[in-house]
């Protein structure tokens, strides 16, 4: 068996953990959205003090989201599953330092890649060739090239060291060289694991699009286009659920992963996990792991 961890097995096991206790995301969810977006509607006709309150309301409504949701799909792995941890100011401390920490070194990778070819594209502008922004064809190419490879990459990045905010909400602070350590060689399953989840919702926002453009007439929309709005609404905000979950669910799998390569001898975390009340369901740590590393499991 490949000790690799499969992007369709946390894909699955995302969307398994996400409908079980769909209200309760839904939920916090929309406590986190509803006065985010009231605030920032009214911010809209304030100055000064109401723009940085508005600010303010999102970082913390962020942070909010990120710890609860996090903290409820681990300990959803781990066996009930709870949303607050404890104690909880503490702990979304934590998630606020890890994600400034991945902020620091994701804009820092991009300054150190992006300076050097901005400057070379810069020193190469040609006012008198035909390409594009004045950069010869060839260049323009080489250089268009050389920015997806930096943006592909940071974006491989920021996959390996969300990992970190999981870890935070449920008490566990993870360096950016674990993150890096635990991640390694799943860059790419991280990124084929998220496209499983996103394809559905870009599909269904294209065949809207196109149906929009078909369906209406004199500029009118019927009730029909407004139901299937409605409904791709909430697809969305299911998908974007899907997706904090399935970070989380990276985090637990990682971790299994390399504590049982370690002493090889099975699954050994820090933590007592309670008895898992989906067994037999293919859903949790063990859900992809042979009967003989799991206990019977």
């Amino acid at each position: 068996m490949s000790d690799k961890i499969s992007p369709w097995a946390v894909a699955r096991e995302a969307v398994v953990l996400s409908w079980r206790r769909k209200w309760t995301f839904f939920g916090l969810s929309l406590v986190v959205l509803a006065p985010m977006l009231a605030v920032m509607g009214l911010a809209s006709s304030w100055r000064g003090p109401g723009v940085a309150l508005a600010f303010c309301l999102h970082i913390l409504a962020s942070l909010f989201l990120m710890t609860t949701a996090n903290h409820l799909a681990v300990t959803m792995q781990r066996g009930a599953g709870a949303a607050l941890p404890h104690p909880f100011w503490p702990t979304m401390g934590r998630v606020f330092v890890r994600g400034l920490v991945l902020v620091a070194v994701v804009f820092g990778v991009l300054l150190v890649a992006g300076i050097p070819i901005g400057a070379l594209a810069y020193s190469s502008l040609s006012h008198d060739s035909a390409g594009p922004a004045g950069l010869s064809p060839a260049l323009f190419a080489l250089f268009a090239i050389a920015g997806s490879v930096v943006y592909a990459f940071l974006f491989g990045l920021f996959l390996r060291l969300m990992v970190m905010i999981p870890g935070a909400a449920v008490g566990r602070v993870v360096g950016v060289r674990e993150a890096l350590a635990l991640t390694r060689g799943h860059a790419w399953r991280m990124f084929w694991s998220t496209m499983i989840v996103a394809l559905p919702v870009m599909i269904l926002t294209g065949l809207f699009e196109v149906f929009i453009a078909t369906s209406a007439t004199d500029g009118e929309i019927g009730a029909g286009v407004i139901l299937l709005f409605l409904f791709l609404l909430v697809f969305d905000l299911f998908v974007w659920i899907v997706m904090l979950v399935m970070n989380a669910v990276w985090y637990e799998k990682l971790c299994l992963r390399m504590h049982t390569a370690r002493d090889g001898s099975g699954p050994a975390f820090a933590f007592a996990p309670a008895p898992d009340p989906r067994a037999g369901s293919g859903v949790g740590p063990y859900a992809d792991l042979p009967d003989d590393m799991t206990g019977g499991k």
